[in-house]
């Protein structure tokens, strides 16, 4: 079964605590570091969401730690390309022609998608 990446509110709380460190958290510390940001979780709750964060190998624990296995770039990524993947068939020009039939481009919308293309065709 292929892995999503995409997480929820919830989860992404949880994330933005864990980016701003850059060591391992103790989950009793996370928990605390949740409370001080209004989140009056239970221990349990946490667990749960930390077991879903690591079977979508968001994060990663040993033991009573936690870290976050995944930047928040990594995560956009990841999640872009399974939109792409699930609508697009994978495929980043299906995307932009779906999206150049229901938007309006700009001219500097366009100067940027050519400076884009140029920098690709270069690589």
């Amino acid at each position: 079964m292929k892995v999503s990446h995409k997480i929820t509110e919830t989860e992404l709380c949880v994330m933005e605590v864990l980016w701003e460190r850059s060591d391992a958290v103790a989950t009793r510390e996370l928990l605390e570091l949740m409370e001080n940001k209004g989140k009056k979780w239970k221990r349990q709750t946490l667990n749960t969401l930390l077991f879903r964060l690591e079977e979508k190998g968001v994060v990663s624990r040993t033991r009573a730690y936690v870290k976050a296995a995944m930047s928040r770039e990594e995560i956009l990524q990841a999640q872009t390309q399974e939109i792409l993947d699930e609508y697009y068939g994978g495929k980043p020009v299906n995307f932009l022609i779906a999206l150049m039939g229901s938007a309006n481009v700009t001219a500097e919308d366009a100067a940027k998608l050519d400076a884009l293309l140029e920098e690709i065709k270069s690589r």
